[in-house]
């Protein structure tokens, strides 16, 4: 084995790194925000060392980032020589022993992963600087019978990886996997229509939740390219659209919706005065979803999620901040009796809105702040409009209150009788009449 690694002072994301360095080789492992080692030994010929190196000064100007190169025969020789900055050859250990003896640390846990270990190292190179003990070199002189009775099976890993006796192993990296759909269209055919991209957005989203669907997966984000032709009159190459959906997604049908109210509003805004080129979708977030085959016996989890797919349609519509769970409070009056309730406690509150619905009466789906009008013989006068009432409803509801809150200040007390208005439009209305005989308009019925 011979390792190269590439040490960066300051956290970077060693992840877009790596992904940059599978073309010298496809054995590669990383220390989180600070380290990438890649196995070169089996790449040998293909390129050198100095060849190697080479490659990924290049790699690393594309990114705009410096790292310190080390080559050992091992992860711990590498990344010692690239962190220390020790030249010499790689099978040399000469070079490793001037080393001070805080390099204990990466020899037991080259990785960063372990932090009781690194604790407990940690002590271990207090102790032995104390009695002066200050390199690699003079650690490597003390016997092992003198180790294991101070400090245990620590000093003797350590002791153990400073000889390299102990080889550590490999921690094989991954790149991770991006679901993505590209299709490129053919010049002139499209001229900036959103139907025709809609179109094929459904294809590439059916592939890319059926993809989901084989790994038990669902979409939490997503980011649609629409790809334009560049002149002087559309000086944009693309329009970026990103979509972190309020519920995870797992069907074409709501999460197409979803993305239509998006690109209506900026076609509407900006329409495309060019041909598009091409559509790229991309899931750039996935959260893990549920395995297993159709229930035919009922369609719960479907209206769950047609459930979701409304809201979701709806936070794009009307903003996030402006769609919540709501839940009902012993309150009688109608813009009092509910609450704002938290999306962890909604299981609560739809059990508790159950309980409490057989006791208040029914409420209206659009509420408004409550609104003077007149009802005269037959007819209300709303808005500068004069309509016909076609039925009142018989049961009047009579609420009063506020008095008992704060006694001493009876603006706060309410009296109104709360009735139900058909209009000739069909219309219904909700009002009531407060005891100086004035009427108020309070909600609409849908």
């Amino acid at each position: 084995m011979f390792v190269a690694c590439l040490w960066f002072s300051t956290a970077v994301n060693t992840q877009k790194v790596a992904e940059l360095c599978l073309r010298l080789s496809p054995q590669i492992c990383i220390r989180k925000d600070h380290a990438v080692f890649i196995e070169i030994g089996k790449c040998k010929n293909l390129y050198s060392q100095a060849g190697f190196e080479a490659r990924i000064q290049v790699v690393l100007r594309k990114l705009g980032l410096t790292a310190q190169i080390g080559f050992g025969q091992d992860i711990t020789d590498a990344l010692l020589r690239a962190r220390y900055n020790v030249r010499g050859k790689a099978d040399s250990v000469r070079d490793i022993d001037t080393l001070p003896l805080t390099a204990l640390l990466d020899f037991a846990d080259p990785f960063h992963r372990d932090e009781v270990l690194r604790k407990y190292v940690t002590k271990m190179i207090l102790s032995f600087q104390d009695l002066g003990v200050r390199d690699i070199a003079r650690f490597k002189l003390l016997p092992a019978c003198e180790l294991v009775p101070r400090f245990g099976p620590v000093a003797v890993l350590c002791r153990q990886r400073v000889h390299f006796e102990v080889p550590v192993p490999w921690s094989y990296w991954k790149p991770e996997e991006i679901i993505s759909e590209k299709i490129e269209f053919p010049y002139f055919e499209f001229y900036g229509e959103l139907e025709p991209v809609l179109f094929e957005l459904k294809k590439q989203l059916d592939s890319i939740f059926q993809r989901l669907w084989a790994r038990g997966l669902k979409a939490q984000s997503m980011r649609v390219k629409i790809f334009c032709e560049t002149n002087s009159r559309n000086p944009k190459p693309f329009r970026d659209f990103s979509f972190d959906f309020l519920f995870p997604q797992s069907a074409t049908k709501g999460a197409l919706k979803i993305i239509n109210e998006r690109l209506s509003r900026d076609f509407q805004r900006q329409p495309v005065t060019t041909p598009l080129q091409g559509l790229e979708t991309t899931v750039t977030a996935q959260v893990a979803g549920t395995h297993g085959q159709k229930n035919l016996l009922h369609r719960h989890k479907e209206t769950f999620e047609q459930q979701q797919a409304l809201l979701g349609q709806l936070s794009e519509i009307h903003g996030r901040e402006n769609i919540f769970f709501a839940e009902l409070v012993e309150d009688r009056r109608p813009e009092r009796s509910w609450k704002k309730v938290d999306k962890t406690d909604q299981k609560k509150s739809v059990e508790f809105n159950r309980q409490l619905t057989t006791r208040m009466p029914l409420r209206p789906t659009h509420l408004l702040k409550p609104e003077q009008i007149e009802v005269t013989a037959g007819f209300v006068h709303l808005r500068g409009k004069k309509l016909r009432i076609a039925a009142v409803s018989s049961e009047v509801e009579r609420i009063t209150g506020g008095w008992q809150n704060i006694p001493a200040d009876l603006k706060n007390s309410y009296d109104r009788s709360y009735f139900q208005i058909e209009l000739e439009n069909h219309t219904e209305l909700l009002v009531f009449q407060t005891a100086d005989q004035k009427y108020y308009l309070h909600g609409f019925f849908g």
